[in-house]
């Protein structure tokens, strides 16, 4: 994600909420992402990317809760810049219940270069980081969606959307993904509003990060 960024300026190794990144940092992964993307226009899907940035790194993703098009997107993502992923669901692991969540973060450092963590519970995500030795990537929790943000905003801007002094709307509850749009509004410079009853109103904590 960050290859763009000398790694001395590098704030935060992980990738696990959108309000821990510099926006700088954002618009780097952004940019970079529209950079590649459009690099591979009219290719196979399966075709690896010229400079195939990953080759010879394996990424582990652990999927805690079903997904299709996050399973399927980090898969070919990891194909197309060159390297390898292992699988593994929670019925394929024993991540909190026979091993604790923090020997399986050890453990998988050991095996591969990076995970991404699908994961139930935000706090075992948090743990799960604080004991890796390579980087995590959140997958989606009960409290975030980072990388379906940056997904959502980076097609806007293919759009035409002009992220900077737009006005997003939101009307539904406010889940794990109206929370990382709202960590990602200052971020990228836009307001955000939200329609939802009060019983099912985002976490104060999430409101107040996009205030600042």
């Amino acid at each position: 994600f960050f290859s763009e960024i000398p790694e001395e300026q590098m704030t935060y190794r992980h990738f696990i909420d959108l309000w821990q990144l510099e926006a700088s940092e954002l618009r780097a992964i952004m940019d970079q992402a529209h950079a590649m993307k459009r690099a591979r226009q009219g290719w196979p899907k399966g075709k690896t990317d010229a400079d195939a940035p990953l080759a010879g790194h394996t990424m582990a993703m652990i999927f805690e809760k079903n997904s299709t098009r996050t399973r399927f997107s980090f898969e070919a993502a990891m194909r197309q810049l060159g390297g390898d992923s292992i699988i593994a669901t929670a019925s394929d692991m024993q991540l909190g219940r026979g091993e604790t969540v923090e020997d399986t973060a050890r453990v998988l450092s050991r095996y591969v270069d990076m995970v991404m963590l699908r994961a139930n519970n935000h706090s075992d995500l948090e743990v799960f980081a604080e004991a890796a030795s390579v980087p995590v990537i959140n997958g989606l929790t009960d409290r975030s969606h980072p990388c379906q943000i940056m997904a959502d905003l980076m097609t806007l801007e293919e759009s035409g959307v002009d992220l900077k002094g737009a006005r997003l709307a939101w009307v539904g509850d406010g889940n794990n993904v109206c929370s990382s749009f709202l960590h990602a509004a200052p971020k990228f410079g836009f307001s955000f509003a939200i329609g939802t009853p009060d019983r099912f109103a985002p976490d104060e904590e999430d409101v107040e990060i996009a205030r600042q």
